[in-house]
């Protein structure tokens, strides 16, 4: 039968998801433990990477076995040969020929920033803490210029081997709860680093340093060296995969 399991985990000990010889990365330890509990190597075909550093509520798994454990117990076995920091939150039997990056049809990405003067211990490693004050406003108007069908080429990280830069975002939400601010990207897929370049570039327009056609100007040069600095990772959530 073909698993799929839902993972969350806290990025922040791993360099990235994706199995890196010698390093410790989240596939890594998921490989291992999915061997552990079915005690056999076994595949596993994951949704998508996440950098290092990044977390994740939604990231999807699935693999094929013959196993008998029951599989409301499944992710409670898994996560007895994981680590604190990864951990499976549910299980279940999907027809045979998905797969969980190519059947996917959308994405969905959060950014958070903790808006706030001071930092808080509570939230190190969980939020980007940004001491200055943000023009919400300018920065909805500049993401306005990133909807539809683009070519993302100067919002892409270095090294990345991809066929091409064009990409897709349907929506990009932003919500402010306090001190929090929440920017909620929707895709079908984004390219390295994409969501933290243009979290870069969008904070240094709420800040009052460009104007929100920076971002369009941006987009047109297809040249990463005109965007903003690359966001932190640890302010990235990967928050879940519609099917």
């Amino acid at each position: 039968m073909n698993i799929l399991i839902k993972v969350t985990y806290d990025g922040t000990n791993y360099h990235g998801y994706q199995v890196q010889n010698k390093l410790k990365t989240i596939e890594g330890e998921l490989s291992k433990a999915i061997n552990n509990t079915l005690k056999k190597e076994t595949k596993i075909y994951s949704a998508g990477r996440t950098d290092r550093g990044v977390h994740a509520l939604g990231q999807y798994v699935n693999f094929y076995t013959d196993t008998t454990i029951d599989l409301g117990n499944l992710p409670r076995v898994i996560n007895f040969h994981l680590p604190d920091d990864i951990s499976v939150i549910s299980a279940k039997e999907v027809p045979f020929d998905f797969h969980a990056r190519f059947s996917a049809k959308e994405k969905i990405y959060r950014y958070v920033v903790y808006n706030n003067k001071y930092r808080n211990a509570i939230y190190h490693n969980r939020a980007y803490q940004y001491p200055f004050s943000l023009d919400l406003s300018l920065m909805n108007e500049s993401f306005k210029y990133l909807i539809g069908q683009k070519d993302f080429k100067s919002f892409m990280g270095r090294d990345a081997i991809v066929k091409d830069t064009i990409r897709t975002i349907y929506s990009i939400k932003v919500k402010k709860d306090n001190k929090f601010i929440y920017f909620d990207f929707q895709g079908k897929s984004f390219l390295k680093n994409m969501i933290r370049i243009i979290m870069g570039t969008a904070i240094e327009i709420g800040r009052g340093k460009k104007d929100p056609i920076f971002m369009k100007e941006v987009l047109e040069k297809q040249n990463r060296k005109y965007a903003g600095p690359t966001a932190p990772s640890c302010g990235l959530y990967l928050m879940n995969i519609l099917y």
